[in-house]
Parts: structure tokens; sequence; C-alpha cells
């Protein structure tokens, strides 16, 4: 998808706090947090408005940038994400017990090759050994620690747009 949009498109990419090489901080981290990095991301590269997409935890973060930042926001892309909450379809059990187990024991490699699971379907991982090879080595190239995947993931789990959206009083 990268290498497609980017010949129509420039394309910014960044990861979020203690992700790939980012600093550690030491705020608790919200999504909301996320989404208002990106603003501030944004405004340091002088970017007013951009089209938006988000994948997985970038999608609940694009939701929130354009319903704090809606002026930023010129078209918003949302891919295998969700609103959270209780509209929210919870993930499977056999998701949500991938996303709670302890990967304290686990090397870099096993824990890169449990996510692939959570990124891509059954149906394209048999599909595209090359593609699902690729997405590994992007993972090991900075893995992210286990403190800040559960740090993340808290984020995640308290992650709720359907409340922001009636925030702004707009109806359902």
């Amino acid at each position: 998808m990268i290498q497609e949009l980017s010949k129509k498109f420039k394309l910014v990419m960044f990861d979020n706090r203690e992700a790939g090489r980012t600093d550690v901080s030491d705020r608790r981290y919200t999504i909301k947090l996320f989404a208002d990095d990106t603003a501030g991301f944004m405004d340091a590269l002088r970017i007013s408005r951009s089209h938006v997409i988000g994948f997985s935890m970038g999608g609940m973060i694009a939701q929130e940038l354009v319903l704090n930042h809606p002026e930023k926001v010129e078209k918003l892309v949302l891919c295998s994400t969700y609103c959270g909450g209780t509209k929210a379809v919870p993930p499977s059990e056999e998701i949500t017990e991938m996303l709670l187990a302890d990967r304290s024991a686990f090397s870099p490699q096993e824990i890169a090759r449990m996510t692939i699971p959570l990124l891509f379907t059954e149906d394209f991982i048999k599909k595209n050994p090359d593609l699902v090879e690729l997405s590994v080595q992007q993972i090991l190239r900075a893995p992210i620690s286990n403190e800040a995947f559960m740090r993340q993931l808290n984020a995640i789990m308290e992650f709720d747009t359907h409340v922001g959206y009636l925030r702004l009083g707009r109806p359902l």
C-alpha cells in the first residue's frame, strides 16, 4: 500500500511514543495523547491539512485527530480499526488472548511472528508469504518493548470515539 500511495502522494509516517526508535515517556498513554502528538508533529512539519490514513491503532488515532483537530484533516481513511467503547464489536476471544499474553518470555522474532495473525487474515498469510516475511522484518527493525506494548494496549482498551462523537453533538 505504501509503495502505491507514494506514486501519487507525499507520505509522512512516524512512530508513536515508545514505538520504533522513539523515546520512552512517563505519561499515561491515551489515544487522544497520540492524536495530539500527531497534530503537533504536523505543526512542526508545517503541514496545515492532510489526507490521513490510519491502520489499526493508527485508525483510532486518526479518529481522535479528526474529532479534536478537524481543521487538519482533508480526507480520512480508516483501515482495520474500530470506535472502541460499548458501540464497538469486541475482538474474538482468541485475539484478546493473543493481545493479553505475557510476551516477556518470547524473543523479538517470536513476538513478530505472533503479531502477524493480528495484522492479516489467515488466507492473506497463506497467499502472500513474501509480504508476511517483509512485515516480520519490519517489526524486527525496531521491536517494541513489552512494557510499551502494554501501555499502548491500555490506551486502546480505554479508547472510545463514540463518546467524543456524542460530545460534539453530532447525530449517530
